[in-house]
């Protein structure tokens, strides 16, 4: 078993409150210890978990969103129907993500709403170097600093994520028609975290902390507006942090205290905020959003959540109360106009599990699912030498 698989799986068996800590993060810290190892303290109330592993926050976000009214409008019902349409009788059939000559390990990260292209990363020991697929075909992208990771695609190509420069400090980039712009923080020494989005117009968001705090002490949400290099302090109330942006510019994530989400979010840039309901007795923080959707995490139950931008209502998907029992647990990572939710590595649609087929001998893990029913994500091996990288798979529903 590999150090990757072994993160996930020891992660995976600890019941934790909805921390800034996630679980792909624990794996990137695993790769990455001295790049994140200032933010070892950062689990905010996870403490076995923090035991175990050194990690900063992150989310794999989405690139974009279709127009969804006011965010979080609307009343709410903690055991709402899906109303995503009903899941293919099929399996969705495998194809393999070349990877660019020499790189190792890597991942298919993120995919934009049309699935024409995807980002992911490979590895050369603790730092990350990136890979962008144009309608199946990779490219190597240019290594400006001592790691690049992106982490989003929009459906214009534009492309974000993170670098750590020579001295180790780390800030947002922009990557469009062949060129890398950097996108400044106010003054003084911040630190971003979990990864920056992107939505369709090309606006990109992120949160900072002061360099050196930890648990999202003193964070701020920066919005960089298509085209600006100058980031926009957004007016959200202390404790705010976001994780994704929709088209229309709603905002989703969760307010926190001391690293522990209490309840999840949508705001407007004007920083007017729905608390996005949930069942009785659950917290839970918003990850993604697409459209009319947004998906998340709800705890102690370690349930996905949906909810229904538009009409308050929210969707219990797993094994908490009032869910699907499609045998997932864990919190929504990605979510696609119809509602389609990424979670645990599964995807879901209409609450039941999405087959991803693979040769015998093999397992998927997706990662992100486009608005054409594109995913994409990992092969890897199973059974008792399993849960080796086999590398980056699409799977077409």
């Amino acid at each position: 078993m590999n150090e990757e698989q072994e993160l996930r799986d020891r992660l995976e068996a600890i019941i934790v409150p909805p921390s800034r800590i996630e679980m792909d993060v624990l794996v990137r810290a695993g790769r990455r210890r001295a790049f994140r190892r200032h933010s070892a303290q950062a689990a905010g109330g996870v403490a076995l978990a923090t035991a175990m592993l050194l990690a900063v926050p992150s989310i794999l976000t989405r690139a974009g969103a279709q127009p969804s009214g006011q965010p979080g409008a609307g009343p709410a019902s903690a055991s709402a129907e899906a109303t995503a349409s009903a899941g293919p009788a099929e399996p969705c059939q495998t194809a393999e993500l070349p990877v660019p000559t020499g790189m190792k390990d890597a991942t298919a990260d993120a995919v934009d709403p049309t699935g024409r292209y995807v980002v992911g990363n490979s590895t050369v020991g603790q730092d990350f170097r990136p890979i962008l697929w144009t309608d199946g075909q990779p490219q190597a992208l240019p290594v400006h600093g001592k790691s690049v990771q992106v982490t989003a695609v929009n459906a214009s190509g534009i492309v974000v994520g993170l670098v750590e420069d020579t001295q180790r400090q780390e800030y947002v980039f922009r990557y469009a028609n062949g060129a890398y712009t950097r996108l400044h923080t106010p003054p003084g020494s911040w630190h971003p975290y979990p990864t920056p989005a992107v939505n369709a117009a090309g606006d990109v968001i992120i949160n900072v902390e002061p360099r050196g705090n930890l648990e999202g002490k003193d964070s701020i949400v920066l919005l960089w507006k298509a085209g600006s290099t100058t980031a926009v302090k957004l007016p959200l109330s202390a404790g705010a942090n976001a994780h994704d942006i929709n088209d229309d510019g709603t905002i989703v994530g969760a307010m926190y205290r001391d690293g522990v989400a209490t309840a999840a979010y949508a705001w407007d840039q004007q920083g007017n905020g729905r608390k996005l309901e949930l069942p009785a007795g659950q917290t839970g923080a918003a990850y993604a959003t697409r459209g009319d959707w947004a998906t998340g995490g709800m705890w102690p139950s370690m349930s996905t959540a949906l909810w229904n931008l538009r009409t308050g209502e929210v969707t219990t998907l797993g094994k908490g109360p009032g869910g699907t029992e499609s045998g997932t647990e864990g919190p929504g990572t990605a979510v696609n106009a119809s509602g389609w939710v990424v979670a645990g590595g599964s995807v879901l649609r209409a609450g039941a599990v999405v087959e991803l087929a693979l040769p015998s001998g093999q397992t998927s893990r997706a990662a992100d699912v486009s608005d054409t029913g594109l995913v994409v994500g990992q092969a890897l091996t199973s059974g008792r030498d399993g849960n080796q990288n086999l590398g980056p798979r699409m799977w077409r529903c």
